[in-house]
Formats: C-alpha cells, sequence, structure tokens
C-alpha cells in the first residue's frame, strides 16, 4: 500500500505542472475572449478588410471647335478567383473557358490558359491574374466567357478600372495640353487640375490570398465625383496649320528647335501653339513649352519698343532723318553694324526714321535712342517699365520665365547698355512676352493677359467663363499707335519681309535676326524670328515665329527663316475664316452684300436684281457669302476672282449655277 501511494503521489506531483499550465491556459483564453478580444477582433477585422480610394474619372480638355484634346479612357485589370466557382461547373467549363481566353489574349495557348487555371486552383489562389489594362469591349467580351457568365460570384471574374489619360491628336501642341502626373505638372492639365481631377471615392477591399486584394461588391461606398472639363482657346484647323507650318521650316533650315504662338487680338486668347525641337535622329516632336519659357534676347523684334519710346517722348518722328552712315558704329571698343555692312561699307546713309525701321538698320535706331538717352538712361528704361514690359504675363500655364530689363545702376549696366538694348540685346523675353507687345499694337494699345482657357464645364453645361483680362489699358497714345503700324506694315511692303507680301491678306510685322552667342567668340548661333499680325488694316491675329539655331549655311535671316511660316500661317487662316474682313474690300463687295441680303423669295430678285462684276474681289469673302444666301456656286483655285459666269449684269437666280475662277 505504502507503495501504491508513494506512486500516486509521485503521479500528482508530475501532473500538477500540466494542471497548472491547464488552468493558466484557461484564464488566459477567458481574458483574452473577454478583455482583448474585442480590440482584437476589430484588427483582425481591420486586417482583413480595408477601406481603398476609388479614382474620380477626370474631366476632359476640349477645343474651341469642341474636339477632345485629352480625355480618360477606363482600362480594366482582369482577375479570377477560382475557388468561388462550384467543382462540377469548373470541371465542366474549362476546356471552353480556356479557348476563349486564347482568342482574346493569344499569348497563352489553350491548352496553357487551362493548366494555368487548373494550377491555381489546385494551389488554392483566389486572386488570379488574368490581364492588364485592356478595353472596355475586351471587358464585356470576357463577361459572356464560359464560366465568367454565371455572374461575379458564382463565376469569379474580378476587375478593376483605372484611367488612362489619352490625347486624340497625339503629339500636337502636347507640351501646352501637359500632364498632371507625379513627377509633375505641366500645361492646361497642370495648372487647371483643381477643376479636372473631381473627387475620388472609396470603396471596401478583402484580404485574399498571397497578400492580395479583392472587391468585397461592385458597389460604392462612396461614389467617386467625376472632374469638371475645360474649354480651351485652341483651334484645331489653325492649331494644325501652324504646327505643320513650323515642322516644315525647322526641317528645312535643320534647326535646333523652335516655336509659333497665333493670338486672337481682341481677346488674347491663344488659337494655337506648337513647340517643336530636334532629336539626334533629326526628327521634331513636343520637347518644352519654349513660347512660354524660353527667355532670350530677342534682337530686332525689340526695336518695335524703342521706337514706341522715341515716339512717346517726342524726341523723333517718323520722317526725322538719322544717319546710318556706312552701316558701322563704334561704341566704347564695340560694333554695332547692319546686316549690309561688309568689307567696310554698308549703312543707308541719311534716313528717315521710318526707313531705317523699315530695313531694321541697327545704325540707325541705335544712334536716335543713344544720342538722346546717353545722358538719362533711366528715362528711356522708365518708359519700357511704364508699358509693362518688366512683368511676367502672369499666363496660367506653369514655367513662365520672367522679362529681364537693366536698369542703370544694376551691376550688370555698363556704357553699352543703353544702346545695345535699343536694338533687343541685354535684355531679354519669352516669344509670347514678345507678341503680347505686338498684339498690345494691333489692339489699339490695349495690352491684354494671353489665356489658354475659354470656360469650365460640367456635364456640357458653362459654370465658369474666363473672360479677358487687361494688363495695361494703353501702352501709348493713339497718335504713336498709328505711326508704328504704318511702319510695320511698311517693313512688309517695302522693307526687310517684302517677300512675304501676299495678294490674299495684308500683313504688318518686324523681322528679327539674332547672334545668340555673340560674347563666346564661337562660331555663330542665331535666332530668326518674325512678330506681327494680320490683316495689317483690320487686326483679328496676331502671330509670332521663333526658329533657334537654324543650320547657318541654310539661311539664317529672320526674314528668310521665320517670315515665310509666319505668311504661310497667315493665308491660310484667312482662307480657312470667313469672318476675318481685310480693309481693302472693294466697295463693290459692300454693295453685293446689300444686294444679297436673307430674302424668303429669290423669286422678287430675278429681272430686278443684278450679278455685279466680281472680278479682283477676294474669293474667300465671296465664296461664304454666296452660299450663305443660297446660291449654287462652283469654285476653282484660290486668291482673287479672275473669271465668273454668268456675266455681270446677269439676273440674279437662285436656280443658275455661279462658276468663279480664283487665282
Amino acid at each position: 500500500m505504502k507503495t501504491d501511494k508513494s506512486i500516486l503521489n509521485r503521479v500528482y506531483l508530475a501532473a500538477l505542472p500540466f494542471f497548472v499550465m491547464a488552468v493558466l491556459v484557461l484564464f488566459k483564453l477567458f481574458f483574452i475572449h473577454f478583455q482583448e478580444g474585442p480590440e482584437l477582433r476589430s484588427e483582425t477585422q481591420r486586417e482583413a478588410v480595408r477601406e481603398v480610394n476609388i479614382e474620380a474619372e477626370r474631366g476632359n480638355v476640349y477645343s474651341s471647335d469642341a474636339k477632345l484634346l485629352a480625355t480618360t479612357m477606363p482600362v480594366y485589370n482582369i482577375y479570377m478567383d477560382p475557388i468561388t466557382v462550384k467543382e462540377k461547373l469548373f470541371q465542366d467549363s474549362i476546356f471552353k473557358l480556356s479557348k476563349q481566353l486564347n482568342q482574346i489574349f493569344p499569348e497563352r495557348s489553350s491548352s496553357q490558359w487551362e493548366s494555368y487555371l487548373k494550377t491555381k486552383r489546385d494551389q488554392k489562389s483566389r486572386y488570379v491574374k488574368l490581364a492588364e489594362e485592356i478595353s472596355f469591349t475586351e471587358l464585356q467580351q470576357l463577361k459572356n466567357c464560359a464560366i465568367f457568365n454565371q455572374g461575379k460570384f458564382a463565376g469569379g471574374l474580378i476587375y478593376e478600372q483605372k484611367n488612362y489619360r489619352k490625347m486624340p491628336l497625339g503629339k500636337i501642341a502636347e507640351r501646352t495640353i501637359g500632364y498632371d502626373q507625379t513627377r509633375g505638372r505641366t500645361g492646361i492639365e497642370g495648372a487647371f487640375s483643381n477643376y479636372l481631377s473631381g473627387t475620388n471615392g472609396k470603396r471596401l477591399k478583402q484580404k485574399v490570398s498571397n497578400g492580395n486584394w479583392k472587391p468585397i461588391s461592385d458597389n460604392y461606398e462612396i461614389e467617386p465625383e467625376d472632374g469638371l472639363d475645360v474649354v480651351t482657346t485652341l483651334d484645331t484647323r489653325m492649331q494644325d496649320v501652324v504646327h505643320h507650318e513650323l515642322l516644315k521650316a525647322l526641317e528645312k533650315f535643320e534647326a535646333d528647335h523652335g516655336c509659333a504662338i497665333l493670338m486672337e487680338v481682341e481677346t488674347g486668347a491663344i488659337k494655337a501653339i506648337s513647340n517643336l525641337g530636334r532629336t539626334e535622329k533629326g526628327t521634331y516632336f513636343e520637347k518644352r513649352n519654349y513660347a512660354v519659357w524660353e527667355r532670350t534676347e530677342p534682337g530686332s523684334t525689340f526695336k518695335l519698343a524703342s521706337v514706341i519710346v522715341a515716339l512717346e517722348d517726342g524726341i523723333a518722328d517718323t520722317n526725322t532723318l538719322v544717319d546710318t552712315e556706312n552701316g558701322l558704329l563704334t561704341i566704347y571698343g564695340k560694333n554695332v553694324k547692319d546686316s549690309n555692312y561688309k568689307n567696310g561699307k554698308g549703312g543707308y546713309g541719311k534716313v528717315s526714321l521710318k526707313k531705317a525701321f523699315e530695313v531694321s538698320s541697327n545704325v540707325g535706331i541705335v544712334k536716335l535712342i543713344y544720342d538722346n538717352y546717353k545722358d538719362r538712361p533711366e528715362k528711356y528704361i522708365d518708359r519700357l517699365y511704364t508699358m509693362g514690359l518688366h512683368k511676367k504675363l502672369g499666363v496660367s500655364i506653369q514655367g513662365e520665365s520672367a522679362p529681364s530689363i537693366p536698369k542703370p545702376g544694376d551691376a550688370r549696366w555698363s556704357g553699352i547698355s543703353l544702346p545695345w538694348v535699343a536694338f533687343g540685346y541685354q535684355v531679354s523675353f519669352t516669344p509670347l512676352q514678345i507678341l503680347s507687345l505686338y498684339n498690345s499694337v494691333a489692339n489699339d494699345g490695349k495690352m491684354i493677359r494671353p489665356h489658354f482657357i475659354q470656360e469650365i464645364r460640367k456635364h456640357g453645361k458653362t459654370v465658369e467663363k474666363i473672360e479677358p483680362e487687361v494688363l495695361n489699358p494703353a501702352i501709348c497714345s493713339k497718335e504713336t499707335l498709328g505711326k508704328v503700324k504704318a511702319m510695320m506694315q511698311g517693313v512688309v511692303l517695302q522693307g526687310t519681309a517684302t517677300n512675304i507680301q501676299s495678294e490674299l491678306v495684308s500683313m504688318a510685322g518686324k523681322t528679327g535676326t539674332c547672334q545668340q552667342n555673340y560674347w563666346k567668340g564661337m562660331a555663330p548661333d542665331y535666332q530668326a524670328s518674325f512678330a506681327g499680325y494680320f490683316p495689317a488694316e483690320n487686326p483679328k491675329y496676331s502671330c509670332i515665329v521663333v526658329v533657334n539655331k537654324p543650320n547657318y549655311h541654310r539661311g539664317y535671316y529672320g526674314s528668310a527663316v521665320a517670315a515665310p511660316v509666319f505668311k504661310a500661317i497667315a493665308e491660310s487662316i484667312y482662307l480657312s475664316t470667313p469672318d476675318i474682313e481685310d480693309s481693302k474690300i472693294d466697295l463693290k463687295e459692300t454693295q453685293f452684300a446689300e444686294l444679297t441680303q436673307t430674302n424668303e423669295n429669290y423669286e422678287g430678285l430675278s429681272g430686278k436684281a443684278k450679278l455685279p462684276n466680281l472680278k479682283g474681289l477676294n474669293g474667300s469673302y465671296i465664296l461664304p457669302l454666296l452660299q450663305n444666301q443660297g446660291f449654287k456656286v462652283k469654285v476653282e483655285g484660290i486668291g482673287k476672282v479672275k473669271w465668273q459666269y454668268p456675266a455681270a449684269g446677269s439676273d440674279l437666280d437662285p436656280n443658275v449655277l455661279i462658276e468663279l475662277k480664283l487665282g
């Protein structure tokens, strides 16, 4: 008995730790369940289910002629949860599904798709990737496939939408349209991102195998609110013209880069803008927004500002004589030369200020400014500041560089600063800033802030309209405006840009040829430019063309490189825009317009009203006028009317075909 009792005691002693441990485990379980349980269950729920942001659909960007410039295209990532599919359905339909998947996604054969899905099912995978970034059409095809056509839960199809930004115009105006990405914001997309972005929604997702997450349902917990649409001032037809005319010039002259801008005079609306840079392969693409960002010395296009200052201060008039001598002027050991100076000869002798401007005499403009302001240079500089040329334009697109105009007392001001500024050196501006000066002259002295946006829309309805902003109501007097307008028209009629005279549309402007690295003693790099407006007497559009670093041997003068681009743009826009009225319209056109005013009874005109003589009139004016009044018209060629049928004096009859030959 003693032995049995001793053995029993030993058993109890050996079992005691296990008993104590069991009690402790029970106590811990009790504590966890009632004390820590709620918090742990909540944490587990958070680990298994989470709330994720659902990206709102970004608003569209439109042109002023209602074309899409940027839009959001939905794409989808596709997954499958094979575990949710019932065994019989899976086995009966996997062969058919695999064949259908092969037709939609041929990178895997039917047998490979079947093996892949069976293996993933055996591995208990619940988030099997099928495809990435497929289209909505492909998604609809998938939904009709075997197994998947049983619905989200029975069929196991999982899809997640992503938004992809697409530019229907491709690379045209790419830098101006811009982007809004993690790497930064540019162009219209970046500047108006607060309108375009919208408000993200929220959705619950559940954690499944291998750290993947899948939506709990098709519904949103919080619906995303789509972004607003932005309507730009860009016109796709004009944009196409500007882009391709600039491209042709860059290719012809093998230039490094260039830009062209077309602006509506009265409103400051940018109708077209192109920025093209050369690649190593010799092709061109929208590399940077040179028009807004690149600040350079403008050269002779800045002479307009110098002439305005001189006329406003009364130190000269258009007929004031300036002595260009032999085309060479030396100031503090630095030479100012006219473009025709060679081997000690050149210049234009004594000419009027108007003539000096028209032929772009550096010596003539510099002598005028230097002789009258060398003892008071601050007066000349202050005039430039009063015009507002020292300020940024404050355009909505990010990246505008500030203008640079030195002042007496600045560290970089020297004895040659005044004469060098007079003909466009030691100052720097962006092409858009120079264009704004020319646009101000065309707009009767009113400087308007250039703008790229016309309105903001929500579901097709206007919620905000962008109105023109006046930066300076008058950069100079009306008297001065009249004089500089005549001088700029003279540049085209008898100055440095006679090569761009057109029978279609009158133009006014100024050529510019600027040597960019003159201080380095290197092989010359030039910037060729032309800034102006059209039609000359009744300006509708202003335009600037800037070509940087053209091949020196192919041409580098503004008149040869940039001005022809301006002419091509002006003629194309004029011919395709019926509402442009050239002030040279013949009185007969006005009479004809009055004669063909809308009349419900054309028969009443027959025998009373006569078809006038149309010869010599602009076809771009006559054609829409006739068509709008219901006449049938057949036209051959472009330009002015050279031949017409019926003959002048014939009865006006809407049933008779009017034939016109233009040339």
